[in-house]
């Protein structure tokens, strides 16, 4: 899915989940370099998962796994949140395989139109 499209649907429910892991980091006293040491997570990326910046992170980075290992590890039920992404993005998806289908069925007529073409041309040519 491009990320144009998860980050315009979805930008307020990653700041929510970002602002949800913060609160309780600060609220259990953890800093970053220590979370980052035992996850094995870049501080950096840490911090744009706090920021709700989850897609500023490369593309071969398995964010959204990182963000759920950042969650568990500080006991941040993050659940509702994806839930509700996982609806945006059914709904992007179902919109998408309508737009195949169509695409489909153009192609098919396309070909049937072509194999005509052709058949006639061949048809005209040996008479």
């Amino acid at each position: 899915m491009p990320d144009d499209v998860l980050k315009k649907e979805n930008s307020e429910i990653f700041k929510s989940i970002g602002k949800k892991i913060s609160q309780k980091r600060k609220q259990k006293r953890r800093k970053i370099q220590g979370i980052s040491k035992k996850l094995n997570i870049s501080k950096v990326f840490l911090d744009l998962i706090e920021e709700g910046d989850f897609l500023k992170m490369p593309r071969h980075v398995p964010r959204l796994g990182f963000v759920k290992s950042y969650a568990k590890y500080l006991n941040v039920d993050i659940s509702s949140e994806f839930s509700k992404m996982n609806s945006i993005t059914s709904d992007i998806d179902k919109s998408k395989s309508k737009s195949e289908f169509i695409f489909y069925k153009n192609f098919k007529s396309l070909i049937v139109f072509l194999f005509f073409f052709i058949s006639c041309l061949i048809i005209l040519l040996l008479f």
